[in-house]
């Protein structure tokens, strides 16, 4: 199978150009094995091409094709190695996992990048962790809508299925003994998402991998012409996609990789055109607007940012009105914490921005002449906020036109929880692999000493609390196997039973949704050392 590129784009001309080396292969790398003492360094023919940790992913490399030595190690030393072929213009998935016996191993995958009969979304399932063959069933709204039975390991299945919301359940193959499950799936029209099975499956380390990619282009058109006499229609080649009026949206529409001709036609009479061509993963929204002088009539084309956010909102402000070069000015409370300088007709300026509530006006450039606003604006969490300003500011037909781009994404679940790093006397572990918004869940401790004291650490960093690196050894300290190995932005006091044990109940808001990866470690009183003191290893709560 082949699979799909994610190619670079660029706005030139007009025209959305894009494409891979036909000479170049594509290579995403997963790291899927649990357990080890730390990242892993993954080597290509001798070169260092990454260091990475368990859960994560990297890629799409572009690499000549040709034949790899891949060779994983850790803190140095060897620890996988693999010979793999990649073939020109052809996309592959790389995993570092356990074998069905727990034994780490390398395998390679081909993608299927073959074009979707729209709409579809294109599901894969792939075996790599630590478990017997499995039936994988598939349900929507309580009916079972596909089965694929005895999945082993490392192997896969495949569908085309059609968008929208699924749960997905393990079963033992060939029994009704659930192995994991449910997990939800959304699945958007036009992508492709390779769930990878990771871990022990009767462990904590057991977890779910995502790889999702766009085989298709997303198209947005806006009307920003006034006075016009009739809607306008908008043709692909010779077929007629819709018609709109001044002000009007459409779209996301979601269309296969190719190069289209497009135009935009009043009364049967084309007045606008344009041919970009569009590649799987584009973005873009184009825009039929005025001139800057009101004169003429101009079809642009921008290509949209969909890549994801780590915190606040992206706002993108785009010129496509009659009207001089404006100053666009963003205040919270009465204080400005924002301006975009000498915006022309056709552009467009971005910027990251927190959540929150704004009033957003516009001046002429260079002056304190407000031309327009202010308006209220309120980006959210993980959302680009693409503001279009339209029609003809001396006229009266000037108004803004905003579309929104949710950079989250859709992928199974909400939350995955895993365990890293090492333990130097008790464990801690989640109360599930799997954790929804808003619900609770619990961390165990086990294996402390009876009855003491302890305190369960939050942190939002795995490799520095300030000056310090992470995870730092407390054996200097007296506690030799120990580490410090999150920040702490706060804790939670635990008192251990008679066996060792603790738990502790947690909630993750709703409104969280695109929070960075969250990290948990315990530590309690102990006689067993200098320091008096022992820690747990880690969990990682991460958004999918």
């Amino acid at each position: 199978m082949r699979s799909s590129t994610l190619r670079s784009t660029a706005l030139l001309l007009g025209l959305l150009t894009s494409g891979i080396s036909a000479q170049n292969a594509e290579l995403t790398v997963l790291h899927g094995v649990p357990g080890l003492s730390g990242p892993v360094e993954v080597f290509a023919n001798g070169g260092s091409l990454f260091t990475f940790d368990y859960g994560d992913q990297l890629g799409p490399l572009s690499l000549p094709a040709a034949g790899y030595a891949i060779d994983v190690r850790l803190n140095g030393v060897t620890i996988l190695t693999a010979n793999v072929n990649l073939a020109a213009d052809t996309s592959y998935s790389a995993i570092a996992h356990l074998d069905a016996a727990g034994t780490p191993t390398i395998s390679l995958f081909d993608n299927d990048d073959s074009a979707l009969a729209l709409p579809k979304s294109r599901l894969a399932i792939r075996h790599t962790a630590q478990a017997p063959a499995v039936d994988v069933v598939l349900q929507q709204n309580g009916a079972t809508v596909a089965t694929f039975g005895n999945l082993s390991n490392p192997n896969e299945v495949a569908a085309d299925v059609a968008p929208g919301n699924y749960s997905a359940s393990l079963f033992v193959a060939n029994t009704t003994t659930r192995a994991f499950g449910p997990v939800d799936l959304a699945l958007e029209d036009g992508y492709r998402y390779i769930v990878y099975a990771v871990g022990d499956v009767s462990g904590p380390s057991f977890r779910l991998l995502v790889q999702r990619t766009a085989l298709t282009a997303r198209v947005t058109v806006i009307h920003g012409i006034p006075g016009l006499p009739a809607p306008v229609d908008v043709f692909a080649g010779n077929t007629r996609l819709f018609s709109f009026d001044f002000g009007d949206s459409q779209g996301p529409l979601v269309l296969n990789p190719a190069q289209y001709a497009l135009s935009v036609r009043l009364q049967g009479q084309t007045v606008l055109s344009a041919n970009p061509t569009l590649a799987a993963g584009d973005d873009v929204t184009i825009v039929a607007h005025l001139d800057a002088a009101g004169t003429g009539n101009v079809l642009s084309i921008f290509a949209n940012d969909v890549s994801s956010l780590t915190s606040g909102a992206r706002l993108t402000v785009r010129h496509t009105a009659a009207a001089p070069a404006v100053d666009v000015a963003l205040d919270a409370l009465g204080n400005r914490v924002a301006t975009i300088r000498n915006l022309s007709n056709g552009n467009e300026a971005t910027a990251p921005v927190p959540s929150g509530l704004y009033a957003a006006s516009l001046f002429a450039a260079g002056t304190t002449t407000r031309a327009f606003g202010p308006v209220a604006l309120k980006p959210a969490t993980g959302v680009h906020y693409l503001v279009h300003a339209i029609g003809d500011l001396n006229v009266g037909s000037f108004t803004l036109v905003v579309q929104t781009i949710d950079l989250a994404g859709a992928v199974p679940g909400s939350l995955t929880a895993s365990v890293a790093g090492v333990s130097c006397g008790p464990t801690i572990a989640p109360s599930s692999a799997a954790i929804q918004f808003g619900e609770p869940f619990s961390l165990l401790i086990r294996g402390g000493d009876a009855n003491a004291m302890g305190v369960i650490n939050v942190g939002d960093s795995n490799t520095a609390s300030g000056a310090l690196s992470l995870p730092f050894s407390l054996a200097g300290a007296g506690a030799p196997g120990c580490f410090i190995a999150t920040n702490f932005l706060a804790s939670h006091p635990i008192m251990l039973d008679s066996n060792g044990a603790a738990s502790a109940s947690f909630v993750v808001p709703r409104l969280a949704f695109g929070l960075p990866a969250v990290y948990f470690q315990a530590a309690s009183r102990t006689t067993g050392n200098a320091l008096g003191l022992e820690s747990t290893d880690v969990v990682e709560l991460r958004q999918n």
